[in-house]
């Protein structure tokens, strides 16, 4: 498992991990892009990539452009 948080302080200063997301080795293995962000991956299992989703438009400003093709992000 790959471990994804994010790290905020509270109110005392110190801390606080929020926003935990476990996603398997395996579903980033299995990315074309072995894309490294937790938004990436879709939240229930199998977890996969969203190289499949044309709405996941964050990929445009990653630099991907969507292959009407292969309907994947590219």
């Amino acid at each position: 498992m790959v471990r994804f948080s994010k790290l905020t302080l509270d109110d005392s200063g110190k801390p606080k991990e929020t926003d935990i997301r476990e996603i398997p080795q395996d579903a980033i293995r299995q990315c074309p892009h072995y894309i490294f962000a937790a938004e990436h991956y879709r939240r229930l299992a199998p977890y996969n990539c969203k190289c499949d989703d044309p709405n996941h438009t964050v990929m445009v400003s990653w630099g991907y452009k969507w292959d009407t093709t292969t309907k994947r992000w590219s």
